[in-house]
């Protein structure tokens, strides 16, 4: 149970993370409270990652994104993880609930996975980014597919041709699937489900409130009654 003034909303793409945190944040609201759902892309989003910056620029060089904001930098600090101390502050300065999706994981400790850093060497970035988020005790949401190839091709089909051929070339091209000769999106799911295992001794690690929804699409309903109560019974 929570009363957390951050929520991070995790999972695999596809996972339902952009809903949840519309749904989460329009609920505080409605109950009253000061909150603020940033989405992925945000302009002004508390914390900055190398990975979205990098999404930005390839979704802005194929139209799917306005001209706004940044690409990727190389300016000192600016994916440092003290952001996360910043944020944490925040929340419990001004009072305000924050929800980001994607950030956490997806955005800040994946792409080291991706780019074939070690167990350990995840396993330590994690631990230093909920070390400096620590004051502001976050829950975790994390929703969680019980057929990843299924979700993969679910996501694939719902974002269209044009996205999912980027999706597939980003994971046959990255560091982890290349020495694993991973093609198609067969690359995909297998990079999943490598990173799902991982992710599941991550969340066992996780010290803070916590709450794993599995295949909230089935009864989106009763998956998001679950989650506003586990936030704030």
């Amino acid at each position: 149970m929570s009363g957390a003034q951050l929520i991070l909303i995790e999972g695999m793409i596809g996972a339902g993370k952009t809903a949840t945190a519309e749904w989460v944040g329009n609920w505080l609201s409605r109950r009253g409270e000061d909150a603020r759902a940033f989405g992925e892309f945000a302009e002004d989003h508390p914390i900055r990652t190398r990975a979205v910056d990098q999404l930005r620029a390839a979704y802005r060089a194929r139209g799917w994104l306005g001209q706004a904001g940044t690409g990727p930098t190389d300016e000192p600090g600016a994916y440092a993880v003290s952001q996360w101390r910043r944020l944490a502050e925040h929340c419990l300065r001004e009072r305000q609930t924050v929800i980001l999706e994607s950030v956490f994981l997806q955005n800040s400790v994946m792409p080291a996975f991706i780019d074939g850093a070690s167990a350990n060497a995840v396993i330590e970035l994690f631990t230093a980014i909920l070390e400096q988020v620590a004051p502001a005790a976050p829950f975790l949401v994390y929703l969680r597919p019980t057929d990843i190839a299924a979700a993969i091709a679910r996501v694939h089909h719902a974002r269209g041709r044009p996205w999912a051929a980027q999706n597939i070339a980003f994971v046959e091209n990255s560091p982890w699937a290349r020495p694993r000769n991973l093609h198609g999106p067969g690359a995909v799911v297998e990079l999943y489900r490598a990173w799902e295992a991982l992710a599941s001794r991550l969340y066992d690690r996780y010290s803070f409130g916590k709450l794993m929804v599995t295949d909230p699409q089935h009864d989106w309903p009763a998956a998001l009654t679950r989650i506003g109560t586990a936030i704030r019974p």
